[in-house]
């Protein structure tokens, strides 16, 4: 985990002249914009129909359950067929999923409780399909030495759609209703796909390796053995996933704490809660320039060790400040705090793994660092409700104390000189 990659200057040129990358990057990044308006919209008009923590928690939770459940078959998928043709097909069924919300709307004047529901499933599940090609693609796409400037450009492409997309759905809700507001997804899944089949290279290292692999006839149960135990075996990723499982069990519930406090305990307007919603966002965007400008100056290890430690700091804020200014600092500061961490992931699961294991092995990557956020979900919702936002944030900021004990514990053991007698 202490082994840097020497900096390459003329990465960002050369990415640039990658028409293949710019295609992934363009449909990626409206795709992106259109996802994290609708992430914001569903769990608002969840909130306005049922007035209920509990029920968003549960509408969360939902929302992760069939991505962890099709995660195993996902992956094998995307190690034994077309790459390409799996994201085209997962990105059609999210668009027509989503289609259904304003369509129903406009016929029946409302979108029923049960539609909303079945829509973040059917959601989950096609986005674990479409993940699972997605993250294996890129070294095909790019050369090795380009990985980390890709995943760069593309957390900062992310970064931004995610920071402007909720504060446009907060306005779009005012405008135009939060079940039309959805409408904007469905189209950036339309440019989604039209920006997938220009790309001229293969989604595989090579596509003959593809049919040679399914020729092998393996059995399922196989195939996920050896992407967990690949996974497993490598020191550094088997230590970002462990971590990660812990981190999710509370961070996404602040969300959903974050997000019943705007409403129901300080009242404030949607366009309030767009922008606190995109401060996560923004402070990833922000901690993509400063993860390029440290990535020579910081160790890997080190740079995971203080943001442990520092991640502590917000929902202890939290816990003891209504202040909405405030409240939208510590968005960005949680923002700032994983960004280097999801390049890092990335990268080296793209460096380590071989092609035809990237789709199984990371999709048990994510099934492992997800699994605890349904259960993390469906807490913060109840705690929110019948407790208070403050007595979660405080929960959560004892989980996260204990993540940085045990990861700075690691550290010193790694670190501690061996005697010899």
């Amino acid at each position: 985990m202490n082994e840097r990659t020497p900096r390459n200057q003329p990465i960002p040129e050369a990415l640039w002249k990658n028409a293949d990358f710019n295609w992934l990057m363009a449909g990626r990044t409206v795709s992106e914009l259109g996802t994290a308006m609708t992430t914001f919209v569903i769990p608002w008009l969840l909130l306005q129909i049922t007035g209920s923590g509990t029920q968003t928690g549960i509408a969360f939770a939902i929302g992760f359950i069939p991505y962890l459940c099709i995660s195993f078959p996902a992956g094998v998928w995307a190690d034994r067929f077309d790459r390409k043709a799996l994201m085209i097909v997962a990105d059609a069924a999210r668009l027509v999923l989503l289609l259904s919300i304003p369509a129903t709307s406009l016929v029946t004047g409302f979108a029923p409780l049960c539609l909303l529901y079945l829509v973040q499933a059917g959601l989950s599940g096609f986005s674990a399909v479409f993940d699972a090609s997605y993250a294996a693609c890129l070294p095909s796409i790019v050369t090795t030495n380009q990985l980390r400037g890709a995943n760069n450009l593309l957390q900062t492409s992310l970064s931004m759609s995610k920071s402007v997309g909720p504060i446009i759905g907060g306005i779009a809700i005012a405008w135009i209703a939060p079940a039309n507001t959805i409408l904007f997804d469905v189209g950036s899944y339309v440019v989604s796909i039209l920006t997938i089949f220009p790309i001229k290279r293969a989604f595989s290292a090579k596509s003959h390796k593809i049919s040679e692999y399914t020729a092998k006839k393996n059995s399922f149960l196989r195939d996920v053995r050896e992407g967990v135990g690949t996974v497993w075996a490598i020191q550094p990723i088997r230590y970002m996933m462990v971590f990660s499982t812990l981190v999710n069990f509370v961070g996404p519930g602040m969300d959903v704490a974050l997000l019943y406090r705007i409403q129901h305990e300080l009242v404030l307007p949607a366009w309030w809660a767009g922008i606190m919603m995109g401060g996560l966002s923004a402070g990833m965007l922000l901690g993509s320039f400063i993860h390029r400008w440290t990535d020579q100056r910081v160790s890997v290890d080190r740079w995971l060790t203080i943001s442990s430690i520092l991640q502590v700091v917000p929902p202890i804020v939290l816990s003891v400040s209504n202040n909405p200014i405030i409240m939208c600092g510590m968005q960005i500061f949680i923002g700032v705090l994983l960004v280097a961490w999801n390049v890092q992931s990335a990268t080296l699961r793209q460096t380590l793994i071989p092609d035809h294991l990237l789709g199984r092995t990371s999709s048990a990557f994510r099934l492992s660092a997800w699994i605890s956020i349904p259960l993390g979900d469906g807490i913060a919702g109840i705690i929110s409700q019948h407790v208070g936002t403050r007595a979660y944030f405080a929960f959560a900021g004892c989980v996260l104390a204990l993540v940085a004990a045990i990861k700075v514990s690691v550290q010193f053991v790694a670190n501690r000189p061996i005697r010899h007698t």
